[in-house]
């Protein structure tokens, strides 16, 4: 038989069973989510028959305006065969001690199990549900930093569109994951992301646009039936009989000879029990959720005890006064110099999580351990309620900090970006584990998922320390995965000089890689072309302009190409 032919046939047996179940009415949401659960893992199954299994699940998280990113996941030297790179006061990780207090700012690494050099922050602990303590080290198994390539050209929502989707006529990477999806939603994006969003499907897959409480909105359709009782009883008879007659097409399914039927045999339970996930408890869910991110965020983002962030807060945080002690907010869209009377330390007390980062993790919780959706676009905000005490005022008041951090300098900055990157490093922890939790045909959704960590650009570092501007030329993206085992990884090549004496330094600055398809700098192409092979597409359609820089051997990852500091 002929997979045209197992695709027709099983099509035939779905409509079948609708038929037998007489259901020729127009279908409830909750009819409609369980014919295509069913499907979906009848697609699955002969997909794993024919040794085809799938792409892997897509989450992109977006931090509009571009937060400098050296402390946390711009990586510059990672190898201790390299010579020490160019100082720039902005590449910077860690504070420079003297008399008990902070007087200047270093690159400062640690090594990771795997030899990789990576920043001073991984050192910390954070806070995760299940441990207050958890090693912030966890999350370098599963990570791979591809950095060294840019786009040539400035402008905020150019250069995120440009990594999305970086060949025309060609899908974005989120349209390549929801282009190759069966499940009920193939791609759903929250908050909108509006001239910073550019997916593009070939298959024609829709992309949700979710606004207010995006659970809610997302799943309106599948939840208690509105209109009186008499509605309300038929509508949840309905429903009880389209999961009964789900559950008896996969076990009608599973007793033939048709591909893949053996497998669907193996999984009827779990089948069962993700349906029963899929149309329970959307309303219970989602205030707990929300309440469980925040939580482990801001105890992340709070905590300044000096056990666990050496280097950073167990030194006085005090300003000399001067532009490197600046912080750029939003009101009056200015670097707000820091008073020396005031520790930095202090400014933490009330500082909120940065906007819809705790909803967009139980957003993605949700959907990818109830088998919704394959392509997921998320964001990470800003942050507000930062206390600080500024230059020549008396007292402190609360600041709303924003991403695009030309006014931020070295020594202030460090500060506030790694609590920032905390925050999100606990969220993803706590959202890997819950994701770990749930298996689907004997794998967890962790090993089948792939979260991209994007920004507009990388930043210009200024050599005074004072702050930094866009870098559309040295353009940073991480990727996290289970599929990722014994990292981290880096790949892409960066230049040891700065742009020019106001830049100076090392930076991130992209550099050509040898033999490689892509001459010159490479562009977000290469990026987008090893995310896709992580993704595990079939057809690969970027890697003819730049070919991935991974590859796959068995279940391990392998680097291509080596990443290193030119010139």
């Amino acid at each position: 038989m002929s997979e045209n032919d197992n695709k027709f046939d099983r099509r035939q047996f779905l409509q079948g069973g609708l038929i037998a179940g007489g259901s020729f009415l127009t279908p409830t949401p909750v009819e409609r989510l369980l014919n295509l659960m069913t499907e979906g893992f009848i697609k699955k199954a002969h997909a794993e028959t024919v040794g085809a299994l799938g792409v892997r699940n897509y989450v992109n998280v977006m931090m509009v305006g571009a937060p400098y990113r050296y402390a946390f996941d711009h990586w510059i030297r990672t190898n201790s065969n390299e010579a020490v790179p160019e100082f720039n006061p902005m590449v910077s990780t860690k504070y420079v001690e003297s008399g008990g207090r902070a007087v200047g700012v270093q690159y400062a690494t640690i090594e990771a199990d795997n030899k990789v050099l990576v920043p001073h922050m991984f050192s910390h602990n954070v806070t995760t549900s299940a441990n207050p303590n958890r090693p912030l080290k966890d999350l370098l198994s599963n990570m791979m930093v591809i950095r060294g390539y840019g786009t040539g050209l400035d402008g905020h929502p150019f250069n995120a569109s440009a990594q999305q989707t970086p060949v025309g006529g060609v899908a974005s990477i989120g349209g390549l994951a929801a282009d190759n999806s069966s499940k009920t939603f193939e791609a759903i994006q929250w908050p909108d992301r509006g001239d910073f969003g550019n997916y593009v499907s070939l298959q024609g897959k829709a992309l949700n646009k979710l606004s207010g409480s995006p659970l809610v909105n997302l799943m309106q359709g599948f939840g208690a039936p509105q209109g009186g009782r008499v509605a309300g009883r038929d509508v949840k008879s309905r429903n009880r009989a389209a999961y009964e007659l789900a559950q008896a097409r996969l076990g009608a399914y599973a007793k033939s000879d048709r591909s893949g039927a053996s497998i669907v045999k193996k999984n009827l339970a779990n089948a069962s029990a993700l349906m029963k996930k899929g149309v329970s408890d959307i309303d219970s869910y989602w205030p707990g959720a929300v309440a469980r991110y925040q939580n482990v965020i801001l105890k992340s983002m709070r905590d300044t005890g000096t056990g666990n962030l050496p280097g950073i807060s167990n030194l006085a945080l005090l300003s000399s006064e001067d532009a490197m002690w600046k912080l750029h907010v939003a009101s009056g869209n200015r670097g707000l110099v820091l008073s020396k009377d005031f520790d930095l330390r202090n400014s933490l007390g009330s500082i909120a999580a940065p906007a819809a980062w705790a909803e967009s993790l139980a957003l993605t919780e949700y959907v990818l351990t109830r088998g919704l959706v394959t392509s997921i676009d998320i964001q990470m905000g800003e942050t507000s309620g930062l206390t600080l005490g500024e230059k020549g005022i008396a007292g402190t008041a609360a600041h709303h900090l924003i991403h695009d951090m030309h006014e931020s300098g070295a020594m202030a900055g460090l500060f506030y970006t790694t609590a920032f990157f905390r925050g999100f490093a606990a969220g993803l922890l706590e959202l890997i584990d819950r994701l770990k939790t749930v298996q689907v045909n004997g794998k967890d959704i962790w090993s089948e998922t792939v979260v991209q960590l994007m920004s507009d650009f990388g930043r210009s570092a200024r050599t005074n320390g004072s702050g930094s501007d866009h870098g559309f030329f040295q353009m940073i993206t991480s990727v996290y995965s289970g599929a990722i085992k014994n990292g981290p990884f880096v790949v892409g090549n960066i230049k040891r000089a700065g742009m020019n004496a106001s830049y100076s330094g090392t930076q991130g600055i992209g550099a050509a890689i040898d033999d490689y398809n892509q001459k010159g700098m490479p562009t977000p192409t290469m990026a987008a072309s090893t995310v896709a092979a992580l993704l595990r597409v079939p057809k690969n359609p970027y890697e003819n302009l730049a070919a991935s820089l991974v590859d796959f051997n068995g279940d391990q990852l392998r680097v291509l190409r080596t990443a290193k500091i030119v010139g």
